[in-house]
């Protein structure tokens, strides 16, 4: 069964732009304290109101495995940004083969909505090359970018 429907050249269409990438990319992995936002506050992603949140508004400066959720119609919508200089890239855990999805490290907000079977998903943010702080949101169903 395809747990995926056109996700790669979506997700890759919307999230990928010129991430800060400013050293090589074999730093070890890092956890970090993550912290959960319910509303935006300084530099928040200005979620949609009324947003029915499956991932809420997170932030870290290190690689961290986002909390599992299921879209409830096949669709959901990532809002991240990041700041800060090396990379920061969006990784489907079950798919490792998949090429993970860079959000850009200019302070802008990128928005991508993904398609996938009504199933369990399971992102990772992994930052590589330099010291770069993200945020994520994951908003259940397809919402306007």
């Amino acid at each position: 069964m395809t747990r995926h429907l056109p996700v790669v050249a979506v997700t890759t269409a919307v999230l990928l732009a010129a991430g800060c990438d400013s050293g090589p990319d074999h730093a070890p992995p890092q956890r970090t304290s993550a912290v959960p936002r319910s509303s935006p506050g300084a530099g928040g992603l200005e979620l949609p109101a009324h947003a029915h949140l499956l991932v809420p508004e997170t932030a870290g400066d290190s690689d961290l495995a986002l909390r599992r959720f299921t879209p409830e119609q096949g669709t959901y919508t990532i809002y991240a940004r990041c700041t800060g200089k090396g990379s920061v890239t969006i990784v489907d855990e079950d798919r490792p083969e998949e090429e993970p999805n860079r959000v850009a490290c200019n302070g802008v907000v990128t928005v991508g909505r993904v398609y996938s079977e009504v199933e369990a998903q399971s992102l990772r943010m992994r930052v590589r090359g330099g010291a770069a702080t993200w945020r994520v949101a994951v908003v259940n169903g397809e919402r306007d970018m």
